[in-house]
């Protein structure tokens, strides 16, 4: 009888029930009778009589199984590993984080064999590698009314807006240093990787606002404050011609006076409404925030703040080129 695609057999199993048929055969039992005590065909009795009588009881016992030959030697395992210690940095990448497939990009490059991200897996896991968390060493110094938001009202703006033909932009800011923003990676087993950074606390700020269907941002030195979003809101409103409701939390600067009077100029133009203090994730610009340096700048560790603004705004650009990345951030924030 035949087995299922994937359904493992026990080989054990099936020699100890070869080695059975052949102690009964020895005792002179009938085929037939041996097929019935050992539970299988007798078609499969008279084919072991025939390996018992040409090779002995050895010619029953199970053979290690050939499979496909290995397509990395013992050499080739090793040069990986060495590559891992080098760092994706190495092979051109901007992060100190090994994923799956830069390991098969350099396996393709050290080997010149392509394996696939789940094959690559495996092998890191056969070779002794681990995925890690990773440590740092720093290397010293180099117009309209405003309302306060309820969580139950956001369909209620969402409707309000949509018949006052407005466009709702959710705005926030965040902060990115010279310090890297460490995830685990991949490594040797009990060797965690060292992160070699400049440990300076100059800081770099981006603001940015979404909507349904793209995001917008900008980039500052240093920490936000009224003058930066007051630059901010316009760079918002040459992108988006409707009249925009922005929703945004309770930071002191969009409070600012700067802030309001800049507002009040703007008449119908730009509305504001306040989300709750409680609940900053129902801001789904927390979630751009969340994916850029998780996923876009791992264990990144520029030499000077220059190439981190570099980094991050191509990163950002990057993930406004991606319509699912932005739905995600929506359904994240699980607004409406």
């Amino acid at each position: 009888m035949g087995h299922p695609a994937g359904v493992k057999r026990d080989r054990a199993k099936l020699e100890r029930r070869r080695l059975k048929a052949a102690r009964l055969l020895k005792q002179g039992l009938h085929q037939a009778e041996v097929a019935r005590r050992v539970g299988v065909h007798r078609q499969s009795v008279n084919r072991w009589a025939r390996q018992l009588e040409q090779g002995g009881a050895e010619a029953l016992k199970r053979t290690p199984r050939a499979g496909r030959p290995p397509q990395l030697t013992a050499a080739d395992r090793q040069r990986i590993v060495q590559g891992l210690k080098r760092g994706p940095e190495a092979l051109g990448y901007g992060t100190s984080l090994w994923t799956a497939w830069r390991v098969a990009d350099l396996i393709e490059r050290e080997c010149g064999v392509k394996y696939s991200t789940v094959h690559t897996w495996r092998l890191l896991t056969r070779v002794g590698l681990d995925a890690t968390a990773t440590r740092g060493a720093g290397l010293g110094a180099q117009g309209a009314g405003h309302s306060e938001m309820e969580a139950p009202a956001l369909a209620g703006v969402k409707k309000n807006a949509q018949e006052r033909g407005q466009t709702i932009v959710f705005v926030d800011e965040s902060g990115l240093s010279e310090r890297p923003h460490r995830v685990r990676t991949w490594a040797p087993r009990g060797q965690t990787p060292v992160l070699q950074f400049h440990f300076t606390w100059k800081t770099l700020s981006v603001m940015a606002g979404i909507t349904w269907w793209n995001f917008y941002f900008k980039l500052f030195p240093g920490t936000i404050k009224a003058p930066q979003i007051i630059e901010f809101l316009p760079h918002l409103m040459r992108h988006l011609r409707r009249p925009l409701l922005v929703i945004w939390d309770g930071l002191p600067g969009h409070r600012s006076a700067a802030v309001r009077d800049f507002v009040a100029t703007q008449g119908k133009r730009l509305t504001l409404e306040w989300l709750p203090g409680y609940a900053p994730e129902l801001n789904p610009v927390e979630h751009i925030w969340g994916y850029l340096k998780q996923h876009e700048l791992p264990n990144l560790c520029p030499r000077q703040l220059s190439e981190l603004s570099s980094a991050a705004c191509a990163a950002l650009r990057r993930m406004r080129r991606r319509p699912t990345l932005v739905t995600a951030f929506w359904k994240q924030a699980e607004l409406f």
